[in-house]
Parts: C-alpha cells; structure tokens; sequence
C-alpha cells in the first residue's frame, strides 16, 4: 500500500503519461486501489486542485494569467488573442485536440506582466503579435514538445537591489549552475551548516531569537518562537518524537515572485537553510511543498537536492556528524489557499487543501499530528547567514523591531519592474526611485503614483504621495497598512483603483476554496458587486454612490472574516478598508 502523502505526486504522473493531461476513470480506479483509498475520496481530490481534469485536454496546455497585476496590462483582451490563434475558448479544448486553454490566477511573473504558460514554460510581457507567434510555431511544427520554445530568459524580472548592499537571501545571485554543490561552495556556500553542526541545537534557537529573525511569508512571526515551540513539542503517542520541518514554497500572492527567485537562483541556500533549521529542533526528515505552476524551478531544485545527495549533504552522518536528515520535493497542484501552512500540511498528507481550526498549530500538532516547523523559502534562506555573522550582526541591520534585510517585489507602473534586497526600514520613495519611477497607466513618466497595493491581493492600499512611508513591519501597522510578502503594486495615474478592488475580489471568489460557507457565499457576493461597482465608475457614476457601495462592501467583508475559519475568508477585509480610508485620493 502506498503512503497517502505521495498521492499528488502520483496524479501529477498519471496525468502526465495519459498523453491528453487528464486522468481517465481507469486512473483514477487504479490509484484508488495502490492506495487503499475509495475510487471518491481519489476523485475528490482530484477535482480540488486546478492543474488536475477529469476530462481530456488538448496536447498542448496554455496557461493565461489574469491576476490583478496581469489584468492591469490587458490580459483579458489578450485571452481573445490566445483563444482565437489557438481554436480553444477558455476553459475547453480546440477542436483538432491541440491546445485547451485555461485562466489562471497568477504564475509569479508580475514583473513581466501579462504572462502566460504553455506546457511547463513561462511566457512574459506578451502582446497579440508573440501571442501568435508562439501558438503559429506550435501548430506548425506539431510533432515538437513545447519544450524547444525558447522562454524569455529571466521572465523579465530584474535585480534592481543596490549591488553592493548588505545581502542575505540574494547573495549568492549569478552562479553559472545554481543547483550544483560544488560551484555553491566555492562561493562560500554550506559555511553556515558546518557552523551550525558544531554548536548545540538549542543554541541555535537561542541566536535565531535573540537575532529577532522573523518569518518572510507574511506574517513577520518570529522564526525562533517557532523553532522553540517545534523543538519542545512532545507528541501524543508513546511512540518516539518525530518531527518534520516543512518548506512553504507554494507561492502564490499576485505581485510576489521572491521565492521563485531563490529557488531558481539559490536551491542549494535554501537547502542549507532547511538542514539548519532540522538540525535546530531535532527534525530527521523534511519537504519541500513547491507550486506546481513553477517549472523552472521544479526542475533546478529536484538538480539540486540529487547534487546535495551526492555530495554528502543529505542522508546520513551529514558533514561527519552524528546528524542525519532526509529532504524530499513534493508539488503542489494549483491552490493558492496551500500557501497557509496548515492547509499545506493537509495537501501535504494527501488530501483536498482544506483549512485545519487553529489551534493547534503546526509546532504542536502538524504533519501526521507531529511536532512541525513550517518556514517561507526567504526565511530558511536566511539563516545560514546568521548562523555565520551572528545575532548581533543580524540585529546591525533594518530597524530595532523589524531586523534584516527583505526582497521586495515591484511590478505595475513602474519604468524597471523587478526585485531587491533591502535593509527592513526602506522607504516606499527609495523603492519606487529603484525601480526607476513611477510611469502613468500610458507609460509616461510621472512624478507620483496614484495608488500602492503593499502585501498583494491580501494587502492594503496606502497613498501613492507618501514617499516616506517606511517598509517594515511595525511601521506599517502602525499606519494601518501590511508589509505581507513584499508585493508592492504600482498603480499609475489614470488606473482605476475600482477596477483593481474588482479584481482581488474575483481573486479570492475563485481561490476559496467552499469549506465554510461564509468565505464561499462571501467572496461570490464581493466579486460580484465590486465588479459592478467597477462598471459603475467606469461609466460616470457619483462618487457618492459609489462611496457608499464601498462602505456596503466594507461591511460585508468584515462579517465574512469574523465567521470566516481560515486567512482567506479573512483577507478581502484588507483591500477594501483600506481603499475606503484613502478613496478620496484615488481620483
């Protein structure tokens, strides 16, 4: 009988070798059978995850992004382009069998919007002509796999970090192979681990704390809180404590692609990171839980672990030491709800990514009721650093509160969208001046934005004329806003912050995922009226009556996230409250 928690995997295979992406009923039957399971509870989870269908699709899947970042640029008129060159209507397949088209949320490209997929590979900055293009030499030379496409190099993501800066999760950016051990060593790679192996587990915890690292993912918790609360987890059983450190690389918030980066840039980092953290709370064995939309980085970072394997980085006695630890990459399926990382562990396990009630939380009660540390890719990537410079050097950079360094993601109306490494405590000014100003919704330089979505779509607008604005934790809470992920979204003079709320709106509709009924009847009612509303506006209507549909949504919105059982029922709150204190701005 086959371990439940291998069953994604397992479909991602049978889905693949059907020849049609899809899983016949026969599959389906047979996997119910390898894993003990009933032929219903395989089918349920099939039908949960988007990048699984029941249903034959063409040969060739096109992906097309129409996230908020991507809407900004055109993407739905776009979507017209693919569907015609291609034969395939949105969500159905063209009638020769060759392409299906599907919409997608957000594939981590911002930086290039608008973005699509077609197979495995990432296609930026598109417009009708490339669109055509790329489907003409599909069509044309059909015997080809999509892989001899040449994806735009980088996906139009530029470093616009200061270059000689303080660099910590970014710092070995430009190895010629970044997946392999020996060119990351030379670099001075794995010094932090070998660091970490001669010092007492609980001293790292202890430097982790007293450093005041905190969790890159959104929530800025902190990292040696929860090392703490994983290492001193006893389990439920009588059997031997097992714990788990788990990797959320299931990135998925529209205007964040720094996790993409460090994966396809720095794997063997990451990798150090995540040994580190095992070694720290007594972990024997971990996961990677990476997006299945990303499959650049899928493919360097399965590179990188067999490279770490190889060379004695993982398995057994690691670095001649009485540690031993096992690393395994699992994909998710498309399910931006996943990047919460107690609906994580579910999928992890095998099943449907429902939310788990907190508490208990994962340190207490995660994977398979163990104690489980589960950590965002840029934190894990930042310990090795510490490990090596120490708490003090750590607490030398960014603010009192907020110390460190964070990647900052840039996209929208601005001249170089991209990403950085800054100290915690940048100003919102000296990021947009970075990434070469701010341009109007036509591309003409300006000198001010209208509006700033910080966080992503489960962010909070802030005044595009507070250049001051400090971008850290603490200092954002304190002006009602959140730093999230590091997302900042530029939206230029002649957007319509209307249409950007209708947008996250319809994000979220379609990102619930329906266990509860108050995010499942609550996000439809959003989308729905701010879409109106957003029609309203683009026909003229009083900013009276408009205003006051606002407030309308407000109030529902914070109904639906006092009932609401996890962060996705809670987050349409964010935008909306903060468009509503800062609207009369938005002109």
């Amino acid at each position: 009988m086959k371990s439940r928690d291998t069953l994604l995997g397992a479909l991602h295979e049978r889905q693949h070798s059907s020849g049609q992406h899809w899983l016949p009923p026969q599959a389906l039957a047979e996997t119910a059978r390898q894993y003990g399971l009933t032929a219903a509870a395989v089918k349920g989870v099939a039908t949960y995850y988007s990048m699984f269908s029941l249903v034959p699709r063409g040969r060739h899947i096109i992906r097309f992004c129409v996230s908020p970042v991507c809407r900004m640029f055109g993407s739905q008129d776009l979507l017209e382009v693919a569907a015609k060159a291609s034969g395939a209507r949105p969500g159905e397949r063209s009638a020769d069998g060759l392409f299906s088209l599907e919409e997608v949320q957000c594939l981590g490209r911002c930086a290039g919007a608008p973005a699509m997929m077609i197979d495995d590979h990432a296609y930026a900055r598109l417009t009708p002509d490339r669109i055509k293009e790329l489907i003409s030499t599909i069509r044309t030379e059909a015997s080809v796999a999509a892989a001899t496409l040449p994806a735009d190099a980088g996906q139009y993501a530029v470093d616009i970090g200061p270059q000689d800066g303080p660099r910590i999760a970014l710092r070995f950016m430009g190895l010629a192979d970044p997946a392999d051990v020996e060119q990351y060593r030379k670099a001075g790679g794995y010094a932090g681990l070998q660091r970490a192996l001669s010092l007492p587990p609980d001293s790292l915890v202890t430097e982790f704390t007293r450093a005041g690292v905190r969790g890159r993912g959104g929530a800025g918790f902190p990292a040696g809180l929860k090392e703490r609360a994983a290492a001193g987890s006893a389990c439920s059983d009588n059997e031997e404590c097992q714990r788990y450190v788990v990797c959320n690389a299931d990135e998925g918030e529209p205007g964040t692609f720094k996790d993409r980066i460090i994966l396809e840039s720095s794997p063997q980092l990451l990798i150090e990171g995540i040994i580190i953290s095992a070694y720290a709370v007594g972990a024997r064995r971990g996961f990677i839980y990476l997006r299945g939309e990303y499959g650049r980085a899928i493919t360097i970072m399965r590179q990188a672990l067999a490279s770490a394997y190889a060379a004695g980085l993982l398995g057994q006695s690691i670095l001649g030491s009485d540690f031993s630890f096992d690393l395994e990459l699992r994909l998710g399926a498309g399910s931006y709800l996943c990047g919460e990382e107690l609906t994580l562990i579910e999928s992890l396990e095998g099943k449907r990514g429902y939310p788990r009630i907190k508490p208990p939380f994962p340190a207490e009660s995660g994977l398979w009721g163990k104690p489980t540390l589960v950590n965002n890719v840029e934190t894990l990537a930042s310990l090795p650093w510490v490990v090596e410079q120490g708490g003090d050097g750590y607490l030398a950079l960014g603010t009192k509160s907020s110390p460190g360094t964070k990647v900052f993601c840039l996209s929208g109306d601005v001249a170089k969208p991209g990403y950085g490494e800054w100290p915690m405590g940048l100003s919102l000014g000296e990021l947009l001046a970075a990434g070469g100003g701010c341009l109007s919704s036509t591309g003409r330089p300006v000198e001010k934005p209208l509006a700033v979505l910080l966080g992503g779509a489960a962010g909070c607008f802030v005044q595009g004329d507070d250049p001051a604005l400090q971008l850290d934790y603490d200092a954002l809470r304190a002006a009602g806003a959140t730093l999230g992920s590091g997302a900042v979204i530029v939206l230029g003079p002649g957007r319509s912050v209307w249409d950007m709320l209708a947008a996250i709106m319809v994000f979220f509709k379609h990102e619930s995922c329906g266990k509860c009924v108050p995010c499942r009847v609550g996000t439809a009612r959003l989308a729905a009226a701010s879409v109106a509303l957003a029609a309203s506006a683009a026909d003229g209507e009083t900013d009276e009556v408009l205003h006051a549909g606002l407030r309308e949504l407000v109030s529902d919105a914070e109904r639906i996230a006092k009932a609401s059982l996890c962060p996705l029922g809670q987050s349409p709150i964010l935008a909306l409250r903060s468009a509503a204190n800062n609207l009369l701005r938005y002109k």
